[in-house]
């Protein structure tokens, strides 16, 4: 839509009020997911836990990598929820067609970055029923972002990460039982990365 469009368009009124309404719920709707995902951080967790008192440092370091990915995963989607909150009360704010320009720029640019760093279905799902009620202001190749830096989240997991939750793990094992479990060695970790790699492509 070229910006003349979008002018004429916005004099509507109505429609921007709508755009803002599905908004507001998405914002809800993305905290919801959130509590999700940190609901699932928790169980790998514990399966994690619960492997690493039996001995099974295999499957503790599997389910420790899950518990590191959802528990990045919630953290970006947070992170985004209230990229997305903070750009709606700007929306409602706007004092001119060019800031609400602006500001819609801004929010499609964080919706995509939401989409493509939590790779979720549910999470797709919701960025492309909001999108689809965006396509109208896609005015992108006429008003930049301004005042708006575009997010850069990451959710990839190190094994240094796994193998620091997994020490965590064994000293919460240790307070809780008295018992002192020993590392996972370094050649161990490499071994169990190859075996969770496998899974992966297995999957």
């Amino acid at each position: 839509m070229s910006f003349r469009k979008f002018l004429s368009w916005l004099k509507g009124g109505s429609n921007l009020k709508d755009v803002i309404f599905k908004l507001e719920v998405f914002t809800r709707r993305l905290e919801y997911h959130k509590r999700e995902l940190e609901r699932e951080a928790r169980r790998n967790r514990e399966e994690a836990k619960k492997y690493r008192m039996a001995g099974n440092n295999d499957a503790a370091k599997m389910y420790a990598e899950h518990f590191l990915r959802y528990q990045k995963w919630a953290l970006a989607t947070d992170a985004y929820r209230l990229r997305i909150h903070g750009m709606v009360v700007k929306l409602r704010q706007s004092q001119s067609v060019y800031e609400v320009a602006s500001t819609l720029s801004g929010i499609k640019s964080a919706l995509e970055g939401l989409k493509s760093t939590v790779s979720l279905p549910d999470i797709a799902q919701l960025v492309d029923e909001i999108d689809s009620s965006m396509r109208e202001f896609d005015i992108a190749h006429d008003v930049t972002e301004a005042g708006f830096e575009r997010m850069a989240v990451s959710t990839e997991v190190s094994s240094r990460e796994v193998t620091e939750a997994l020490t965590e793990i064994d000293q919460e094992i240790g307070v809780e039982t008295g018992v002192k479990l020993p590392s996972v060695p370094a050649g161990k970790i490499a071994e169990l990365e190859k075996d969770i790699k496998k899974l992966k492509e297995e999957l």
